[in-house]
């Protein structure tokens, strides 16, 4: 076999399949060893750099492995990129032979049961958006909703979609031809499984199922895969939830309506208990209203069980072939309910290390409750690494300095080998980093109007062409009420378009301005001098006043532990790492991060925070740039 730095070489196989390739050095130590890891049975843990080819540095160990392979990654976008660009070249390039399968969750998928009934059931489509769906799933051949070039309404695809709850599986007239028990099929006999984080630690959560056995796993991005853990264990408890449920029911039964007439009470009830106590995410235990409205809910709820018990049979819809299928369509509508019910109980009485809280939606006023573990790390070694083999985790932002120790405490990583792989990018040549004086300070009541004029400045040297990135949404709608009629460049706020065409509208437009929050501090990939600067309001600490950081930070003080040192600075560095990697994409790339948080430069931990950045030359006055945005 040839080894990894031939493979990786500049006359090597890579080389020969990827025009422009260039050798790196940390791309060939990166794969060496994580196949090291693959052949001798161990963890790696890797952040590397931006630019230094992670994707194709743990491809070309997990294709010559010879096991079966999963691979996850943090968003859909990058599992598609591995599907249909990356994994084909290294096959190509290494004149391999692989079977490769792409898995989504249920709910990507048509459901040909539902699709066919809902047509025969309607003489029209409900709307334009459901004829275009129906034109769309007579011919489609994967089912998957990413064919779809529209956006289609959550609660239209949701009448068709493949949900578990609706599935009654091998009672299925087609269960042959569904698209989804195709795709799982098609995963038992591949041999590298490429699906995001959200499937794989649902898949944990459940103890197996929805993914086939595997031997190796590749975590990338996995600095998201705590917060994707978490959600796997979260039980929520909505409007949304409830309606959701009420849904499917009424397609199976004929639910008498005083049902959804109680429960919509009860939710009323519920909604106006949770709003006495102020604030968007809140503890439960701060509201002593809920424990009275959740078990009125909780009632409710028995009695709808206890219908369904007595009536399952008799108020079906349609007539299965079968008694089994009645049977399991009894046990999906019972187990939604008794979801629900548990659901409460949860909340009304958390585990020992979860907790329960409250988070209002802000675009549309409804509440919603939570219930989970605040530390996943047990739960993560029990399923993950004491179970797998070779366990990889790989991120441009997992380090914090020289070490690993967040990371591996957070998910509960034992022994493992590392390696920082640096960029190859030269971040002293091509960046400069400007952060604002100490009198800056982002809890002044006045921060906005001092941010404003250093904002407006830094936009002009670079001629616009900018992100400017903010903690918060009310801190960033004060700042752009204040710039919006000052900026001399085009500029958009987050949530004026949906995201996807507000990136392409930055990509296309000269000089832009993109005003936006968390959904832009990563995952996006914007090369060339459209975007020339990256400007942070604040050091990104996670919010003492969330019930999740407030616990795991009493969890860490309870251990003798320093939590602000453990882990409210760490977390500050990966996010900021992940803000100051939209900067520089590529080699030709140049431009200015500016932090105007005065905390960095007048703090002993924001010093710390700042040296864990690339290391690009600091700069104490924008007219220090000089010429450095002359073209």
């Amino acid at each position: 076999m040839t080894a990894i730095d031939e493979v990786f070489g500049g006359g090597g196989p890579i080389a020969a399949a990827l025009a422009g390739f260039e050798a790196r050095p940390g791309q060939v130590q990166m794969a060496q060893l994580i196949e090291r890891g693959f052949l001798e049975g161990m963890h790696t843990i890797v952040e590397a750099g931006t630019g230094v080819g992670k994707s194709l540095a743990y491809l070309v160990p997990a294709m010559r492995s010879g096991k079966k392979v999963v691979i996850s990654t943090g968003t859909i976008a990058l599992q598609e990129q591995l599907y249909h660009k990356d994994i084909p070249l290294v096959l190509r390039a290494l004149d391999l032979r692989a079977r490769v399968c792409l898995v989504k969750g249920r709910n990507h998928y048509l459901c040909k049961q539902k699709f066919e009934r809902q047509r025969a059931d309607r003489l029209l489509a409900s709307s334009v958006t459901m004829q275009r769906i129906w034109d769309w799933g007579v011919r489609t051949e994967s089912g998957d909703r990413s064919e779809l070039p529209f956006n289609s309404p959550a609660n239209e695809w949701e009448a068709l979609d493949a949900d578990a709850d609706d599935c009654v599986g091998e009672f299925c007239e087609h269960f042959r031809d569904c698209f989804f028990f195709r795709k799982r099929d098609e995963a038992k006999y591949a041999d590298l499984i490429v699906v995001n984080h959200a499937l794989l630690f649902l898949d944990l959560a459940m103890g197996g199922g929805l993914l086939p056995p595997y031997d190796l796993v590749v975590l990338d991005e996995a600095h998201q895969a705590e917060r994707w853990a978490t959600a796997a264990l979260t039980a929520t408890l909505s409007k949304a939830t409830v309606g959701r449920m009420m849904r499917k029911l009424n397609r199976t039964y004929s639910v008498p309506a005083h049902f959804e007439l109680e429960l919509d009470e009860r939710l009323r009830e519920l909604e106006s208990a949770l709003a006495r106590v102020p604030g968007e995410r809140y503890p439960l235990a701060a509201n002593e209203a809920a424990p009275l409205a959740l078990e009125a809910m909780r009632d409710t709820f028995y009695r709808l069980e206890n219908w369904l018990y007595a009536n399952w049979h008799s108020a079906l819809r349609h007539v299965p072939e079968n008694e089994a299928e009645a049977e399991r369509r009894r046990d999906l509508a019972m187990r939604a309910v008794l979801a629900h019910i548990s659901a409460i109980e949860r909340a009304r009485s958390p585990q020992d290390q979860s907790i329960a809280w409250v988070e209002r939606s802000e675009a549309d006023a409804r509440y919603e409750i939570n219930s989970a573990p605040f530390e996943v790390s047990d739960f993560l070694r029990a399923t993950l690494f004491d179970r797998v083999q070779s366990v990889v985790l790989t991120s441009a932002t997992i380090a914090n300095g020289d070490s690993f120790e967040f990371l591996r405490r957070s998910l509960g990583v034992g022994e493992a080998q590392e390696l920082l792989a640096s960029s190859p990018f030269e971040y002293p040549v091509q960046a400069r980093l400007f952060v604002a004086p100490a009198h800056m300070n982002p809890k002044l009541p006045n921060f906005a109007k001092l941010a404003a004029p250093l904002i407006e400045e830094c936009l002009d040297r670079t001629r616009g062409r900018a992100f400017v990135l903010f903690t918060s949404h009310a801190r960033l709608r004060e700042v752009y009420a204040l710039l919006r009629e000052r900026i001399a460049f085009p500029a958009k706020l987050q949530g004026e378009m949906p995201r996807k065409q507000l990136l392409e509208w930055f990509r296309k437009t000269k000089n832009a301005v993109l005003f936006g929050t968390g959904t832009f501090w990563e995952g996006i990939d914007v090369v060339g001098e459209q975007l020339s600067c990256v400007i942070i309001d604040r050091l990104p600490f996670p919010s003492p006043g969330d019930p999740l950081v407030a616990a795991k930070m009493q969890a860490i003080e309870s251990r003798g532990q320093n939590a602000f040192e453990s882990y409210m600075i760490p977390s500050a560095i990966v996010r900021l790492k992940q803000g100051f990697g939209r900067l520089i994409r590529s080699k030709s790339d140049h431009g200015l991060v500016a932090i105007l948080d005065g905390r960095a430069a007048s703090s002993r931990y924001g010093q710390v925070i700042l040296d864990a950045l690339p290391p690009a030359r600091s700069i104490d006055d924008l007219d220090e740039l000089g010429d450095f945005f002359v073209a």
